[in-house]
């Protein structure tokens, strides 16, 4: 920079070249705690459980390989497996909101 007394901005932290923005909101930090598995309005991790429980239950119906009865049966008691699991964590995490 020609002319110019200003010192040049420092590199952003992620490496970009780009000035940081100080006109930008940056999130709170109480933010990303009120959303968390515990809390009262964030979201919950046992639904994961039971979407993987329900495509171990229809996977071999939907893949096609629901006739191999070692499989079926296998995936059935996986299902069941994660289903359980689920129901702990579900209770677990009910119990943290109360």
């Amino acid at each position: 920079m020609t002319g110019s007394t200003e010192p040049e901005p420092e590199p952003a932290p992620h490496g970009d070249g780009s000035p940081p923005n100080p006109g930008a909101a940056e999130p709170a930090a109480t933010d990303a705690a009120a959303t968390g598995p515990g809390s009262s309005t964030g979201g919950t991790t046992a639904v994961w459980f039971f979407v993987g429980a329900t495509f171990l239950f229809a996977g071999p119906v939907i893949f096609g390989f629901g006739e191999m009865g070692f499989l079926r049966i296998l995936t059935l008691v996986l299902g069941a497996i994660v289903f359980v699991s689920g129901v702990i964590v579900w209770r677990r995490e009910n119990v943290k909101r109360s």
